[in-house]
């Protein structure tokens, strides 16, 4: 009974090695490997929208010009929101560097008055209103990139159309009410990232030099002087953006 269980034992190590032995012969199973996420590139063509705010510093004087004598200067602060689209192209190189060009249009409601000399009474004084109704930009971009994340300079030109209402009580009143077109430059910066799939968010500041304009009305009722407005516009934006990119 003894020679018989070592036999036993002696039979099941032999098919145990045998068994050993072929596994070790069998391939090994290649590891699950999942790729890395595809780099972001910024190269294409782009559409956005875009929300913001923006304030006017627009320093101002209203003269008499009949007799040459400044009857008030004061600073013009047109605030509201602005809202618009944007499209433009991106090339990225080198590999961390990126070029582009963006075009956007905007509507706006910032608005201001004030009033000058003795307000709301019997002698003389005058008001001044002043609406922001729309602006565009045509800018260059210039930035560093660094996988998901551009941060860039951007600057052009700029164009934008302000309203002006002003009036003269001398004691009686006349108005001078007009639309300018004005153009001028635009220089300003931004970050912006990739959210997901095609789209990009952005958060951007840019500050338009916008020229002058002036206002001019004569009173024929009374004196027949001729009276002008002439304000510098001056404007700061801040906005988010959001961005589809076409592959």
């Amino acid at each position: 009974m003894r020679r018989l269980s070592v036999a036993v034992v002696a039979a099941v190590s032999v098919v145990a090695f045998i068994q050993f032995a072929s596994a070790a012969d069998l391939p090994l199973k290649a590891l699950a490997y999942a790729p890395p996420p595809p780099v972001w590139n910024w190269t294409g063509f782009y559409v956005g929208v875009n929300a913001g705010g923006h304030i006017g510093r627009n320093p101002s004087t209203a003269s008499d010009i009949t007799t040459g004598d400044v009857i008030g200067t004061f600073t013009m602060s047109p605030a509201g929101f602005a809202g618009g689209g944007q499209v433009g192209y991106n090339w990225q190189f080198a590999p961390n560097w990126l070029f582009g060009i963006e075009g956007d249009i905007q509507g706006a409601t910032g608005t201001d008055s004030v009033c000058g000399g003795t307000c709301n009474t019997f002698g003389f004084y005058f008001t001044d209103e002043q609406k922001l109704k729309w602006f565009a930009t045509v800018r260059g971009r210039f930035g560093y990139t660094n996988g998901d994340w551009l941060w860039y300079v951007t600057g052009g030109g700029a164009w934008a159309q302000i309203h002006n209402d002003y009036r003269v009580f001398n004691p009686t009143d006349f108005e001078a009410s007009a639309n300018f077109n004005l153009s001028g430059w635009t220089i300003g910066g931004g970050v912006e990232t990739h959210l997901w799939g095609p789209w990009t968010g952005k958060l951007e500041y840019l500050y338009m030099s916008l020229g002058s304009f002036t206002d001019v009305g004569i009173d024929l009722a009374n004196s027949g002087d001729t009276f002008t407005m002439k304000s510098d516009v001056r404007e700061h934006i801040i906005r988010i953006g959001l961005n589809y990119k076409f592959y």
